[in-house]
């Protein structure tokens, strides 16, 4: 079986903080701008998806979201609390998105009964964004470990289906039986970045 670890490497260069990131697009820095919407691109994406908006209103959600960060990128007085305030405006626009579609349609259209589902169930419960948030920052911190560590967690916990312990101490170099302490040691640094 093989696992393709491209791209684990990718966001190692970036060692910015959320807030760092929000100064430099301040000062009109395009690849920090560039960081910032692909540090949080799946988080956002994921908040109208779970939704059960479509593909199209859930790039229009993304779309908005960006464009009013832009618009208020001065005015946000904690910049170190981006990633909440991008939460709360996909959760807004979001709920936006559902009333438009909820309200441009009649009972006669809607075949699917997609309305009354997304009404019923309600789109973001704050069990939801809390899960999200939590995703994104085991993502982030995964990002900015070693490479080995970033092997081994990604190769257990993040693969379908998870790799043996045979296939990851193949894929490092090192035996079988060093996997085990190997990746407490890396949980336990993953934990602490965590919570940093």
């Amino acid at each position: 079986m093989e696992f393709d670890l491209s791209g684990l490497q990718k966001d190692k260069k970036t060692k910015l903080t959320d807030a760092e990131l929000v100064v430099a697009c301040r000062s009109g820095d395009e690849s920090a701008w560039n960081e910032l919407v692909d540090r949080f691109q799946r988080l956002i994406i994921t908040i109208p998806r779970r939704a059960g908006l479509s593909e199209e209103h859930c790039s229009d959600v993304f779309q908005e979201v960006f464009v009013t960060l832009f618009e208020k990128l001065d005015e946000i007085s904690q910049p170190d609390r981006i990633r909440s305030w991008l939460v709360t405006t996909a959760k807004f626009k979001t709920w936006r998105a559902v009333r438009g579609i909820s309200n441009n349609r009649s009972l006669d259209d809607d075949e699917d009964g997609i309305s009354e589902t997304l009404i019923q169930d309600g789109p973001l419960a704050d069990e939801l964004i809390v899960k999200l948030e939590e995703q994104h920052s085991i993502r982030t911190a995964l990002r900015q470990m070693d490479e080995r560590c970033q092997k081994i967690l990604t190769m257990l916990y993040v693969f379908e289906p998870s790799a043996t312990y045979a296939q990851v101490a193949l894929e490092i170099g090192t035996g079988e039986t060093s996997i085990s302490p190997m990746r407490a040691r890396c949980l336990k640094k993953l934990g602490k970045m965590i919570v940093e």
